[in-house]
């Protein structure tokens, strides 16, 4: 007979976004956290801009006092979520130790059902997510059932290890039109590439940022209202502070055209967004501020660029491959 003292003891419980940070800080590295996008630093700007009304349900299951995984979830009546917003929020997940999912979900459903929670809506997730090959085994559960859609696209690229392996991988005409155009770009001027760094720096370099937002396009205008300029000026702020943000500025003759908001995480850069002046609109800056924030990447060695949701043309251009996104509706059925 198993000593009871040895018996585990599975437990889920709430923290406040503080005990969530140490958590990261501690098992961050051994498990899959690799989602930018469910980290504290993400998490904690954009609930503190757009959480109002919406109860943090940052739940932690642990087995005889040890983590084993958490879930950032916040509430809604009877309707549980992953922090953040489709417009903001390119994808999200659950944190869980390796080879503990389904005793997490165990859990996690346990706890939702105690606090009359009977609906929970993971999305957007991708198909390499915890989220995603829970909800596929529980399809036909007769506990919490979950109904899975395609949502959307995202695309990514595996990095070579140099700048003209890339260049290599392009087609003909692409890597004609990417050569064409840079060489353009550094006839038009001195152009420089600088990384922006300390805290006075990158709050100099967001105002400017959100000003070539706004000035980009139209569509780009209306997006950057106030509250969420307010977003990105504090995820700057909390990115930077955890050695995540990357932000990139391109200068011709000393004049700032654009800048590019990457972040690096878990040896990806993903490409959040980018603003440019359009008095360089003729340079085709826009396009080749990404294409430079790839040579960058290459050249620091990392393994993925990520450029995150939608289907822009470019994206297919420069190299990327679609990934789709699903929606995850999990309802209690028992």
């Amino acid at each position: 007979m198993q000593n009871p003292r040895h018996r585990s003891s599975i437990t889920a419980e709430t923290i406040d976004f503080s005990a969530f940070e140490k958590l990261w800080q501690q098992y961050g590295s051994l498990w899959e956290w690799d989602n930018p996008f469910i980290t504290p630093p993400w998490l904690k700007a954009w609930h503190r801009v757009f959480g109002g009304g919406r109860e943090p349900l940052l739940t932690v299951v642990s087995n005889s006092g040890n983590p084993i995984g958490i879930a950032p979830l916040m509430t809604d009546g009877a309707t549980a979520r992953i922090i953040g917003s489709a417009d903001l929020c390119d994808s999200g997940d659950v944190v869980v130790a390796p080879h503990e999912e389904h005793r997490f979900f165990s859990k996690l459903w346990d706890f939702l059902e105690l606090r009359q929670i009977n609906r929970l809506v993971l999305e957007p997730v991708r198909p390499d997510s915890i989220v995603y090959s829970i909800a596929r085994a529980a399809e036909r559960s007769e506990r919490w059932r979950c109904t899975i859609t395609p949502l959307s696209q995202s695309l990514e690229m595996e990095l070579p290890g140099s700048w003209q392996e890339y260049l290599d991988r392009l087609s003909s005409k692409q890597r004609h039109e990417v050569r064409r155009k840079l060489r353009r770009l550094h006839e038009s001027g001195e152009v420089v590439m600088s990384k922006i760094g300390g805290a006075e720096q990158i709050d100099a370099a967001m105002k400017q940022f959100i000003e070539l937002f706004r000035l980009s396009r139209k569509d780009k205008a209306a997006f950057m209202n106030n509250e969420r300029e307010r977003f990105f000026r504090l995820l700057a702020a909390e990115l930077d502070a955890a050695g995540m943000l990357r932000l990139q500025e391109i200068t011709i003759n000393n004049v700032s055209a654009a800048i590019v908001f990457c972040i690096e995480h878990a040896n990806c850069l993903y490409l959040y967004n980018n603003g440019y002046n359009p008095e360089y609109r003729a340079t085709s800056i826009g396009l080749l501020s990404k294409v430079l924030s790839i040579r960058a990447a290459i050249e620091a060695q990392l393994a993925t660029y990520d450029f995150l949701g939608g289907i822009e043309r470019y994206k297919y251009q420069l190299g990327g491959a679609e990934i789709t996104l699903y929606s995850c509706v999990f309802e209690c059925v028992s």
